[in-house]
């Protein structure tokens, strides 16, 4: 077998995917498609969009590289088997979502809707935004992602904490990182919480209402990792009962998401298709490319899924 090679390549645009890659390794792949002959002796599987309905037979295959940062889609896949590497992608997410959580954080303290509604009616008349600097963020699903939107809310003066699977050493409390025990005690004083929780059993719908009983009135949830995460019907009527105040939610449990759904017609819910981290050609292609180096090299893989944990 020749570690090396064929490579599938599975994606929405394969061949701008490919272009990518080259591009930023400065020479071909030896690339074959799933339709293509000596398919099955694919060592390598570079899979940007989702797995298909009907698995693939590739008695070869040693690694599968997911385009994506979730890999919710992988868990049961007959093409990851024993013996099989499955890694995910990090690329430009962490700094796309943390723009898409800052981002709309600011649109609602400095009320940009307010602004664009009297710009069309030719109306002048001021008011005093609100800031961000001195709220306190909770994020949940503390990891590279996490990280990144931590480090924007500072950036903007914010009081960050972060809660991530244990165990939790006493440097890292001191810097604010909690373990998913401590989050209901955290609660009651945070002013935005964002959700980055993987999907796993263990986080379906880990947004419970008991959960968002815990938030403090005019608190803003933010959900950017997945839809299954989150108790639907809980929070809406959460919202409904101002604790917390607002969402803004990027990812649903049905996606796309129903137009007969509850959630467009709530006035505090701010709804996004699924973007905050879209991935594009030129990420996708040099994560791969930094990793199909390693590879050859016959380096340590980064960014590999644990299988028992499912992230």
């Amino acid at each position: 077998m020749n570690p090396h090679g064929p490579i599938l390549i599975t994606a929405r645009d394969p061949d701008a995917l490919r272009r990518a890659v080259e591009a930023a390794r400065g020479a071909s792949m030896p690339w074959v498609g799933p339709d293509d002959a000596g398919v099955a002796e694919a060592v390598v599987w570079f899979a940007s969009s989702a797995p298909p309905s009907v698995p693939y037979r590739l008695p070869a295959l040693r690694w599968i590289h997911t385009g994506w940062a979730g890999v919710d889609h992988w868990v049961d896949r007959p093409e990851w088997g024993e013996g099989v590497t499955l890694t995910r992608t990090v690329g430009d997410f962490p700094e796309r979502i943390a723009q898409y959580v800052v981002g709309h954080l600011l649109a609602g303290s400095l009320d940009v809707a307010r602004a664009a509604g009297q710009q069309e009616a030719r109306r002048w008349a001021r008011w005093t935004p609100d800031t961000v600097a001195g709220k306190t963020m909770t994020i949940v699903g503390y990891g590279a992602i996490g990280r990144a939107v931590g480090r924007a809310a500072l950036g903007l003066g914010m009081r960050v904490r972060g809660i991530r699977r244990g165990p939790v050493s006493a440097e890292e409390r001191a810097a604010g990182i909690a373990e998913v025990v401590d989050l209901d005690a955290l609660l009651p004083d945070s002013d935005v919480v964002v959700n980055l929780l993987p999907a796993t059993p263990a986080t379906r719908r880990f947004w419970t209402a008991s959960r968002f009983a815990r938030c403090k009135t005019g608190a803003t949830f933010v959900n950017v990792s997945r839809g299954s995460c989150v108790d639907e019907p809980a929070l809406l009527d959460a919202l409904a009962a101002g604790r917390p105040s607002r969402a803004i939610l990027d990812v649903f449990a049905q996606e796309p998401l129903p137009a007969d759904h509850p959630f467009w017609s709530a006035p505090t819910i701010r709804i996004t298709p699924h973007i905050a981290g879209i991935g594009t050609p030129e990420a996708e292609g040099n994560a791969f490319a930094s990793q199909w180096a390693r590879w050859c090299r016959g380096e340590p893989l980064e960014h590999v899924v644990d299988r028992r944990r499912g992230y």
